[in-house]
Order: structure tokens, then C-alpha cells, then sequence
């Protein structure tokens, strides 16, 4: 939904977009008003329309080799974002595309500029955005 001027809300509070981790990628442009997240399933944490699709930068989405993804990987900590380790460059990411039924290397995403390291091969075709479903 876009608004070309904000809606008016009765009790002065606008809709809070950060419960849905899809907001960590867009800034809440698109999550579905008051958002509560579920528990046990990592989609749990994205609102019905950041589940269909969330599109980010390319330039912030890196192919993982064998060796990188047994050092990136995703803590069981709640939040969105991961801290890379120091040697590795730091930055905060999250690995994507790393379940039983995903095709492809494992991919990470970072919430800024990648660190500078010999990365994969880049996973899609398209030069500009990467489209996944959590």
C-alpha cells in the first residue's frame, strides 16, 4: 500500500512496522500494519506480504563458498541480523537460502556493504535485485 500523504490515526500512534523482520530490509515500505510476529518458524517473523516477497539490493547479497558458510551461519538468538566476525571482515548479515529444500549456495545478506573477501560467484542472473521468500 502506498499513501501519497500519511493517513490520519485516531489515536495519534502510527502503525509500528518493526515487528516484522521484513522491515529490517525495507524500512517497513510494504509490512502490514501492527504486525504481531508467531514463534517457531523463521516466516513466523514476517508479516503476509513480506512473506510473498522482499526485494533487496544485489550489491548487499553474497554467494557463500563451502568454507564461508561454516563461519556464516545464523545464531538462534532472537533478531534478524548476525554479527560476522572481525577476521571475517564484521558487519551484520543473515544467511538465507540454507534449508533442506533450498536449491543453491547459501546466500548472505548484509544489512550494509559486504565485507571485502573472495566471495562466490553471484547467484542470479539479474545485475540489480535478488527476490526470495522467506
Amino acid at each position: 500500500m502506498v499513501w501519497s500523504t500519511p493517513p490520519e490515526y485516531p489515536s495519534m500512534n502510527p502503525p509500528q512496522y518493526a515487528a516484522c523482520w521484513g522491515a529490517e530490509l525495507h524500512g517497513g515500505v510494504g509490512c502490514l500494519p501492527n504486525f504481531v510476529p508467531g514463534k517457531l518458524h523463521f516466516k513466523n517473523n514476517f508479516c503476509d506480504n513480506c512473506r510473498d516477497l522482499i526485494v533487496v539490493p544485489l550489491a548487499q547479497v553474497c554467494a557463500l563458498s563451502a568454507g564461508q558458510a561454516a563461519c556464516f551461519v545464523n545464531k538462534r538468538s532472537k533478531g534478524f541480523w548476525n554479527h560476522a566476525p572481525t577476521n571475517l571482515g564484521g558487519g551484520q548479515y543473515r544467511i538465507i537460502n540454507n534449508t533442506a529444500g533450498c536449491i543453491g549456495p547459501w546466500l548472505a545478506i548484509f544489512r550494509e556493504e559486504p565485507p571485502h573477501l573472495a566471495w562466490s560467484a553471484h547467484p542470479r542472473s539479474s545485475p540489480h535485485l535478488v527476490h526470495h521468500q522467506p
